[in-house]
Order: C-alpha cells, then sequence, then structure tokens
C-alpha cells in the first residue's frame, strides 16, 4: 500500500511499505538515551507505588495491575494504564512530535490515544502475553470504524528489547491471513502461531520504536535474565474521525494534553465511579488489557 500522507526522514517509504506489507516496522534511534532516562525515572516511581499499595488498583483510566507470585508471595507489578493522566513526564512522551511523526504518514495528524501503557517484566519472569491480535481489546466495535487503515499500537523500547528478556515476538504476513472482521472471536487468541515459521523477535535497542496493526499476531517471550529489566512504553493510537472514544492526542497536528474530566476508554464507568479503589475490594476482576 502507497503512502497515503507525506513521508517524513524518520518515517520514511520504507517503513511504510513493511508496515501495510509486513504488518509490523521498526524506527531506530527515535528517542535520545536523555530522553529514556527520565521515561525510565518515571517509570520506576510508578513501580514503586504498585509495591507499595500491594493490590491491583484503580482511579478511572488509570489502573496498576499487580500480581502475587504463587511460589515466593512476592508482590508483582507487571503493568500500568494511563499513567499520563498524572505524571508530566509520560504525558510528554505519548505525545512527543516524534511520535507524531511515525504516525502522520499512517494515519494522518487528527488523532486519538486509547492505549497508554507501561510493562514491566522482571527478570526470571514466567509470565508472558500468549500470542494474540489486539483487535481482541479494541471494544466495543461500534466505537470503531475501518479499524485495520486507522490504527497503529506502538512499542518504545526503554531497555535493551532481546530475545533473553523476553522481547515481544510477531509474525509478520499473520495481518493477511484473515479478513478483518472485528466481531470474530476465532482470530483473537491464537496459540497456533507459537509455531509459525514466521515468527521473529522484535529485538529494539533504549529510544527505538516497533509498530504494528490491530490484526498482526504478535506476543511476548520470557525474561530468562538474573538482572536485565525489559520495561515498554505501549501507545495506541486512532484517526479521530474513526472512533467514539478515546483521549485526543493532536488536533491538526498540535498537541492535546490531558486536563478535565478522563475521557471514555475502556473503562465503561469512567463517569460514574470517579473515586479511587482497589479492584478486590469491589469484586472486581481487572484484567491486564492491551
Amino acid at each position: 500500500m502507497t503512502p497515503r500522507y507525506p513521508t517524513n526522514e524518520l518515517m520514511t517509504r520504507e517503513h511504510v511499505e513493511q508496515y501495510w506489507e509486513e504488518g509490523y516496522t521498526i524506527i531506530r534511534n527515535v528517542l535520545a538515551e536523555h530522553e529514556i532516562e527520565q521515561i525510565r525515572t518515571a517509570m520506576d516511581k510508578w513501580k514503586w507505588m504498585g509495591q507499595m499499595l500491594g493490590r491491583t488498583w484503580r482511579r478511572q483510566n488509570t489502573v496498576i495491575w499487580v500480581n502475587e507470585s504463587q511460589e515466593s508471595g512476592e508482590k508483582i507489578v507487571r503493568g500500568m494504564q494511563w499513567p499520563s493522566y498524572h505524571d508530566a513526564v509520560m504525558d510528554h512522551f505519548r505525545t512527543h512530535r516524534r511520535l507524531l511523526m511515525i504516525l502522520e504518514p499512517l494515519i494522518g495528524n487528527d488523532i486519538k490515544q486509547i492505549i497508554n501503557q507501561v510493562h514491566w517484566k522482571k527478570p526470571g519472569s514466567r509470565i508472558t502475553w500468549p500470542m494474540h491480535r489486539d483487535v481482541r481489546s479494541r471494544k466495543p466495535d461500534s466505537a470503531f470504524f475501518d479499524l485495520y487503515p486507522s490504527w497503529v499500537q506502538t512499542g518504545l523500547a526503554v531497555d535493551p528489547h532481546t530475545r533473553e528478556n523476553g522481547a515481544m515476538k510477531v509474525v509478520p504476513g499473520s495481518h493477511k491471513d484473515i479478513e478483518h472482521v472485528p466481531s470474530d472471536e476465532s482470530i483473537f487468541n491464537v496459540p497456533q502461531y507459537e509455531q509459525d515459521p514466521r515468527i521473529k523477535d522484535m529485538v529494539l535497542e533504549p529510544g527505538d520504536v516497533g509498530i504494528w496493526s490491530a490484526y498482526t499476531v504478535h506476543g511476548g517471550g520470557f525474561n530468562t535474565t538474573k538482572a536485565m529489566d525489559r520495561r515498554l512504553y505501549i501507545n495506541g493510537f486512532v484517526k479521530a474521525d474513526k472512533c467514539l472514544r478515546g483521549e485526543w492526542a493532536w488536533k491538526g497536528g498540535v498537541t492535546q494534553h490531558l486536563h478535565g474530566q478522563p475521557a471514555l476508554i475502556q473503562f465503561d464507568q469512567v463517569d460514574e465511579v470517579r473515586d479511587a479503589f482497589y479492584a478486590g475490594e469491589l469484586g472486581r476482576k481487572e484484567i491486564i488489557t492491551d
């Protein structure tokens, strides 16, 4: 598929063509080391908060997922959504100008955001993401129109992202294996792709950004290292005129920072339940989503 919008020195024609042909691409050296260090510091602060909370906690769209290890009883902070409501650093980098440069050749510059998420994969972790397509989480179907060409998921490497510490695995071309039918649940979770000969590790250095479509099969590996964390900053974007949910990221290329009442995104009770709560206290099962 040829570029629909002008390419640039960061997001080249080759990147765009690979994205549409293989369902993913990697853009190198998007952010500098001093910028990545700011994100590491912010992420470490939120991980510490999750450890102090000790349980899965939510306030409207912001949620910190905490699991208890069955072996050791240790509290493990696995992920968080929407730190950017409360953190100027995370908000700054979710709408960084170079991120817009990546997105603009694919979906233009009127963009809403559905995913603002951080992942931690601790050394020795035996927890990972099974092979799946992100279309499973873009619900309800009625809130998204023409999802395939209008949605882009981005993953910014905060640590070296290698096979040894659980790099994301991607199956090039898997977005072409099926019809793009959002309601077809048979295409959501696809463990059979673990044996697909096309599978490859998305190897990234800190500051690199990988992008993939809602229909590209991907999953995670295990962090088999003894001391190397694997932090990843994920932001998912959609053409503003193709969705009914989400926070604005850019209007006509102009950055939109977060303010006021949070928008309706994935937490359907965002307007009804405004106070913070522990999931267990309300009998809620807060499942990690993507």
